[in-house]
């Protein structure tokens, strides 16, 4: 099962050219617009805790996403997303927080995103608990996952 069905090939273009972090909003809605709801977004940790390793977490990212999918969710798969955004963000020494600011709180704004799936270990996350507080805010459902959760 492909976990970046609903991107299309102008999508990857796009991408390609996109010079910020907003840039990659349009694209994301877009996306999610093809999806059909209710639409879920997984979080955890992918460049700061977890595994300790962008690679390792990567994948764990990525077979939460297949697990969600083959159980019947509708799941936005932003990791095609994940090379621009290392581009983007290799001047930042600290934290890129534009990744947080500029892209995941203009999609969860929309309201196209009604449920999150907290990987095991989001909390270790800079990036995931921030996602947490604003899915409190914002009133959207979250689910933390156990690792018999991802079986």
């Amino acid at each position: 099962m492909k976990a970046d069905h609903y991107w299309e090939q102008a999508d990857y273009e796009e991408m390609a050219m996109a010079k910020t972090f907003g840039d990659l909003v349009p694209i994301s809605i877009r996306i999610i617009g093809r999806m059909p709801q209710p639409v879920v977004l997984v979080s955890g940790p992918i460049s700061s805790g977890g595994k300790g390793s962008l690679t390792e977490n990567l994948k764990v990212f990525e077979d939460a996403i297949i697990t969600f999918m083959k159980k019947g969710y509708s799941v936005f798969n932003q990791l095609p997303f994940e090379p621009k955004l290392q581009e983007l963000s290799k001047d930042y020494k600290e934290y890129c927080t534009p990744i947080l600011d500029d892209i995941f709180l203009p999609i969860l704004k929309s309201g196209l995103i009604k449920k999150m799936f907290f990987i095991p270990g989001w909390e270790s996350s800079v990036g995931a608990r921030w996602e947490y507080n604003i899915c409190e805010k914002l009133k959207i459902e979250q689910v933390l996952l156990s690792p018999e959760d991802l079986l």
